[in-house]
């Protein structure tokens, strides 16, 4: 970290120089207007760059104390209209927790399938009559209906390890701690927000800055996010509040802000206790951004966290830096506005010498990238955050309504079943791009006419620029148009280690034994990789080789898709289970949240390093 403060440090530098050289020697007097309009988005981007090194300046990197043995434990998971399956992953984890404990359902959608599902795997089951306050109203409900000293909070769908309680318990032996946040692992690596490349075994997902990197650094100034899932609260810290939070969609954050007000601690635990299933498609994904954008405003409206009492000056600046994000997506806007309207009208925002430039400019530029790229984990994390910072954009310049409606609808994310983004979905992206594709054009034409001087190196820049949105633009949009899911279930799909031996009757008589290793593996089904096809239809003896012991099995084969691995042509079986004990798809579903999903997630590079970082220590 020392390095990384030292090229903060020098960015700070030479960014009062490059702002104090603009200010005062690059004004364009042909247009005053687009001179300050584009200072100001220039001194708004590097504020946002300044609260975000001050936010990560002294980063925690905590370890968990010895358990608290013999104290009483609510785990609370909420559910409203998502499949029973999802949750059934959830529910069945949860209630195998070693530690001593309660597990509720709190289901908002008063399903008899799901009450159903309480009384099989035997835990609690409360619903209500109405659905006031939404989620937080739902948990509210069952913190009047238990008795718990700590309440754990899930949501449908993120599957906990067994041992959660156990190591977030120990850090309540500080009675000043209110909460433990833990960080939001995924174990559905094709999702939307996830970029993998399994054969290097390197990976990264979207929210990998926030919970390695933000989290941690909000931690050093007590500042932490509550996230709702997974994490653990003292009851009593949310009695002194009135419960949760259920004036904002955003009930998490804003109990946590709650909380905070009330001088109560909240810990970030830089550890997956816990996974959940991210949005697969584009909607899901604008969806899950919008409601946390709008509850972001509605807390900051109705908490005024800035100039209220009960906060710190870190926390302040820490809340305000959080806030501040979902503005920028204008300041971005404006920035990849200029350079198509300067190559189409000709009119530029600055005047300078193009070697005085490039003094003033790239040190500042260049120093910058470098601190916020080294924070991010490399070049590579900064380049796909630039991406997706442009797929929320529409999105995020929508949430300011949150600091006007008193109202706002929560939508639950959707995770199941999606198309992929229609085009007036990113209509804003696909005009920004066909916009700096003109600019190219037109700037081209301009460099084989200009003369070298002031304005052929002024054409030279924004051409740059215009290329540069080209390749964020381009993987933006591809990946929103391209993603849909089709699967009513996710499917863990290779790296298995799962050994099946697999039989079936031919037509004519006689008899086929073969062996392989499970793909696409649930509770449902897998799919098997032979040289040749199993008829579609066929019945097959099924013996799949867990650590905790064999499962038997019948199962019916319902497609064949070929493909080539290397010159060599192989054909996937997709198989359904017909017969098979419910015990023996529990045990399935344990061996993939517990063993195979711990596995597949180790090739998140920032994840994984920023959490091994607090065990070393």
């Amino acid at each position: 970290m020392w390095i990384i403060r030292f090229i903060i440090v020098l960015a700070v530098i030479f960014t009062i120089r490059y702002f104090y050289w603009r200010a005062t020697d690059t004004m364009n007097p042909a247009a005053k207007w687009f001179f300050y309009i584009f200072l100001v988005a220039e001194i708004l981007n590097f504020l946002e760059a300044a609260l975000f090194y001050f936010t990560t300046w002294k980063p925690t990197a905590r370890t968990a104390p010895p358990s608290l043995k013999g104290r009483t434990v609510d785990v609370f998971i909420t559910t409203y209209n998502e499949p029973v399956n999802l949750l059934r992953e959830t529910v069945l984890c949860a209630v195998s927790f070693p530690y001593p404990h309660k597990t509720y359902i709190l289901d908002d959608g008063s399903r008899a399938e799901v009450e159903e599902l309480a009384r099989e795997l035997n835990c609690n089951y409360l619903a209500r009559t109405d659905r006031v306050g939404a989620k937080a109203g739902n948990l509210n409900n069952g913190l009047h209906s238990s008795d718990g000293e700590f309440v754990v909070t899930l949501d449908a769908d993120h599957v906990p390890m067994p041992d959660l309680i156990d190591r977030l318990i120990g850090f309540f032996d500080d009675p000043s701690v209110g909460v433990v946040q833990t960080t939001q692992d995924f174990y559905n690596l094709d999702s939307f927000q996830h970029r993998m490349q399994i054969e290097k075994q390197r990976g990264w997902q979207q929210q990998e800055l926030f919970f390695s990197v933000i989290q941690p650094g909000k931690d050093g100034h007590n500042a932490t996010f509550y996230c709702g899932s997974p994490a653990m609260l003292r009851r009593k810290a949310l009695e002194e509040i009135g419960g949760f939070a259920t004036e904002s969609i955003t009930e998490d954050m804003h109990t946590g802000l709650r909380l905070q007000k009330k001088h109560w601690k909240i810990l970030y635990y830089n550890s997956t206790v816990a996974r959940g299933l991210a949005p697969q498609t584009y909607r899901g994904f604008a969806t899950q951004w919008q409601r946390w954008g709008q509850g972001a405003m509605q807390v900051l409206r109705k908490e005024n966290p800035l100039f209220g009492g009960g906060l710190s000056f870190g926390q302040r600046l820490s809340y305000f830096a959080s806030f501040y994000f979902y503005w920028m997506s204008y300041q971005k806007f404006i920035y990849i506005a200029t350079p198509i309207f300067c190559l189409l009208s000709g009119i530029y925002p600055l005047v300078a010498v193009p070697r005085t430039f490039a003094m003033y400019f790239l040190p500042y530029f260049l120093l910058n990238v470098i601190a916020t790229a080294s924070l991010q984990g490399g070049l590579g994390g900064f380049w796909l955050s630039e991406e997706f910072n442009l797929i929320k954009m529409p999105v995020l310049m929508t949430t300011l309504v949150g600091l006007f409606r008193k109202e706002a609808e929560f939508k639950v994310t959707p995770k199941a079943r999606d198309t992929s983004a229609h085009w007036t979905e990113i209509w804003l992206q696909i005009l920004l791009l066909l916009g700096v594709l003109a600019a190219i054009g037109v700037g081209s034409w301009k460099l084989a006419h200009t003369p070298q001087g002031y304005f052929f190196w002024a054409v030279a820049v924004n051409v740059a620029w215009s290329i540069f949105y080209v390749f964020l633009l381009v993987p933006v949009i591809w990946r929103a148009i391209r993603h849909k899911e089709l699967r009513a279930t996710y499917r863990f799909p290779n790296r298995l280690d799962v050994p099946v031996l697999f039989g079936y009757n031919i037509n004519g008589g006689g008899h086929v034994v073969g062996r392989g290793f499970a793909r696409n593996l649930n509770r449902n089904g897998l799919s098997l990789t032979q040289k040749s096809a199993i008829p579609i239809g066929t019945i097959l003896a099924l013996e799949i080789g867990l650590p905790s012991g064999t499962i038997r099995a019948h199962a019916r084969v319902i497609r064949n898709q070929e493909f080539f691995h290397g010159e060599n042509k192989r054909v996937s079986s997709g198989i359904v289970f017909e017969q098979i004990d419910p015990v023996d798809q529990d045990a399935i579903s344990k061996h993939l949240f517990w063993e195979v999903a711990p596995r597949h997630a180790n090739i998140l590079t920032l994840t994984r390093t920023s959490q091994t970082r607090g065990v070393r220590s």
